[in-house]
């Protein structure tokens, strides 16, 4: 099998999306917390490479201030921030183990860089909404949870309104490229007919938890397997493809999954261990939303060990056809921390509630 061929296992789910009505995304504005967008009190939870890169740029940053950090591992709990993130002095926060525990801080946002799932990551979610503390999140299904989770996306909707809070899932994928990116870019166009983004990433230098998810030095049986039990796979690619089809008003009829192994067909070394020939590198996962009988979206995510050509291309078909491709080695963790920190001010300043990337004003730098 070469790299990015193959049989496709097909996955297919039927079902109709339930999400909420363009009303219930109004806008009105809370009153901004704290001393100001570019002066805030910071908490970092989860101490991962994401959170990690977030907490390195925030304090190269004037006027964030991390005032709290949490970490699950126990190794890393009671050492300074500064020795977690790599600084050569310590920076005066002690991580701690749990949020709940935190006391006294006088804090505006959380920055929360933990787990994949929304039903994980909902406890901790309300915690901080209980203690009137925004969020922004890079848990890949709070992006856009009124799909799978639309009972539970509600219910964390009423419960920030009710104590004042925003909440904001995002990241670069999902997030940006596959679903923000295109919209923009959309605005140029008076009439779509397909929507097309491929994606093609390294992941030799991917987070060991990414790398896991890929299913790295697995057999086929073994992936196969595996993906079955949802041990293996990529997730957000469904949300950002029920996101693109709520704010573009496409009724998808539905919506098809295919994942495939992608197989070495040479010893490939990664930083512990190496993957052999006939074993999986990598992943491609392709995902279709059909409408009226056509396929009108569809995302294609190559992401294997020394993949080359990296790109994220958006094709658009309509009036007039737009084609855009990016070229970067650091549209991973590197954009993602960025992200997370360019739209923190937006969040801050945003109505109360659970939002979305169309919720706030284009993501942009911030000094």
């Amino acid at each position: 099998m070469t790299r990015c061929e193959g049989r496709f296992v097909l996955a297919e789910c039927h079902c109709e999306s339930t999400v909420p009505s363009p009303e219930q995304y109004l806008h009105t504005r809370k009153e901004p917390r704290g001393q100001g967008v570019h002066s805030m009190r910071v908490m970092q939870i989860g101490l991962g490479p994401i959170g990690c890169a977030v907490s390195r740029l925030l304090i190269q940053k004037p006027g964030w201030h991390i005032v709290a950090a949490v970490d699950a591992d126990p190794a890393k709990q009671g050492r300074d921030l500064g020795e977690i993130i790599g600084l050569e002095q310590r920076f005066g926060v002690t991580v701690a183990s749990d949020p709940a525990t935190l006391q006294g801080s006088d804090i505006d946002v959380a920055f929360l860089t933990t787990v994949s799932t929304f039903p994980e990551v909902l406890p901790t979610l309300s915690t901080l909404i209980h203690r009137g503390i925004d969020v922004i999140s890079s848990t890949e299904e709070l992006f856009y949870p009124y799909y799978r989770y639309a009972e539970q996306a509600l219910a964390l909707d009423e419960l920030a309104k009710q104590h004042g809070v925003s909440v904001l899932g995002t990241g670069i994928n999902p997030g940006f490229i596959m679903d923000t990116l295109v919209l923009v870019l959309t605005g140029a166009c008076q009439h779509i007919t397909r929507i097309a983004v491929t994606r093609v990433a390294n992941a030799s230098g991917a987070r060991p938890s990414l790398q896991r998810k890929l299913g790295l030095g697995l057999t086929q049986a073994n992936f196969v397997e595996s993906a079955a039990q949802g041990r293996v796979g990529v997730v957000g690619l469904i949300d950002s493809l029920a996101f693109l089809a709520h704010v573009l008003q496409w009724h998808m009829d539905d919506f098809k999954e295919r994942l495939v192994p992608v197989i070495a067909d040479r010893p490939v070394r990664l930083a512990q261990g190496q993957v052999e020939p006939g074993q999986v590198c990598g992943v491609r996962y392709v995902v279709k939303g059909i409408s009226h009988g056509k396929e009108v979206i569809s995302f294609d995510l190559r992401m294997y060990l020394e993949a080359e050509s990296v790109r994220d291309t958006i094709y658009i078909e309509g009036t007039p056809t737009l084609e855009m491709t990016i070229k970067s080695t650091n549209m991973g963790d590197v954009a993602a921390a960025g992200l997370l920190v360019n739209m923190s001010p937006l969040v801050h300043q945003a109505r109360p509630g659970l939002l979305t990337m169309v919720d706030l004003p284009l993501p942009h730098w911030q000094r």
